[in-house]
């Protein structure tokens, strides 16, 4: 009676992951998984912005974020290893969903719709691909440390110099029109990303449909805007 009981509890299980395995193989379950990852990304991203403005508030503020950061390994590393697992996630299931939408449709349309959305749209695996080099370079240089100048020393209290290693690595003019750039693709993806979120979730309608395309492109070019401006404000001395 309890291995009966046993056996009936474990294909509750094997049913239940099948069927979310099943349902994430979906057209509409590739897309809630893109959007899902995508909210998490979202997050890094303002987190990861609300800690670099603080450049603008001096070495000090600076400094104690990145060591506050490191002295904290469960955060450090529960964001790492959410990156690892779903920045791949989310590049995968946006090529399943490609492949889908061209095996639905194989005839092309008589009339290309060229619309700035529908461009974006079109784009948003190539910019994906060269957001994905960009961000492994920034991961190189300022987390392993093995491009750009690294002039920054080290604090009295033996903490790396962060702020000073930002510095050293904007005020090379390249360096820091390569950030910008960067976060041009960046501000195009994710204002398309934040448009097509509430679509893959289900979360839109005629009345919204405005407002969203405003925000997306208010909140995606805002948000990029502010992470341009730590480099730009080293080439204009603002930040030294």
């Amino acid at each position: 009676m309890a291995e009966a009981t046993e056996l009936r509890r474990e294909s509750k299980v094997e049913s239940l992951v099948g069927g979310w395995l099943g349902f994430f193989q979906t057209s509409i379950g590739a897309k809630v998984l893109m959007a899902l990852s995508g909210i998490f990304l979202w997050v890094f991203i303002i987190g990861h912005l609300a800690g670099n403005l603080l450049a603008f508030a001096g070495p000090g503020p600076f400094n104690a974020y990145a060591t506050n950061l490191h002295h904290t390994p469960l955060l450090l590393w529960s964001v790492r290893l959410g990156m690892i697992l779903l920045f791949p996630l989310h590049i995968w299931t946006s090529i399943r969903c490609s492949m889908i939408n061209e095996d639905a449709r194989p005839v092309p349309y008589a009339y290309q719709n060229r619309s700035p959305a529908r461009a974006a749209a079109k784009s948003m695996l190539l910019s994906g691909g060269v957001i994905l080099a960009f961000f492994a370079y920034h991961i190189a240089h300022f987390t392993w440390r093995i491009t750009g100048p690294q002039e920054a020393g080290w604090l009295v209290n033996g903490e790396f110099d962060a702020f000073s290693m930002l510095v050293a690595g904007f005020k090379v003019p390249w360096i820091a029109g390569l950030y910008v750039v960067g976060q041009l693709l960046l501000s195009a993806h994710l204002s398309h990303g934040i448009y097509s979120l509430f679509q893959h979730l289900g979360l839109w309608g005629p009345r919204w449909t405005p407002f969203l395309k405003n925000a997306a492109l208010v909140i995606g070019y805002g948000i990029c805007a502010a992470f341009a401006a730590i480099p730009l404000a080293v080439q204009l001395g603002v930040i030294k």
